[in-house]
């Protein structure tokens, strides 16, 4: 997999892959030579991005999709703005009581 190291002393580094996923790539990010994230264009829908939705609709299938609070729980553990009910079951398997 051809990767991008993130340096932290070169901000720009990180704008230069920005505008290469602007213009259709998906750009895979390290730092120090560890992954630290994929970058995807909006709207995308590549094979990784099917695989990880496949694999996730495997499991909740198999063991229960979390409810609402359980995404609520993970999101407040990580700091992390609730992005609204709606958009978590658009992006991820919700069961149904929450």
């Amino acid at each position: 997999m051809d990767a991008d190291e993130l340096p932290v002393e070169d901000p720009a580094t990180l704008a230069r892959a920005i505008d290469r996923v602007a213009r259709g790539e998906v750009v895979h990010l390290v730092r120090d030579g560890r992954p630290v994230a994929d970058l995807v264009p909006a709207g995308a829908d590549c094979s990784a991005t099917q695989a990880a939705r496949a694999i996730t609709q495997r499991m909740a299938d198999r063991f229960g999709a979390p409810t609402l609070a359980h995404y609520r729980r993970v999101y407040e553990s990580c700091d992390q703005p609730w992005p609204g009910d709606e958009e978590i079951r658009r992006r991820f398997p919700v069961a149904d009581a929450s």
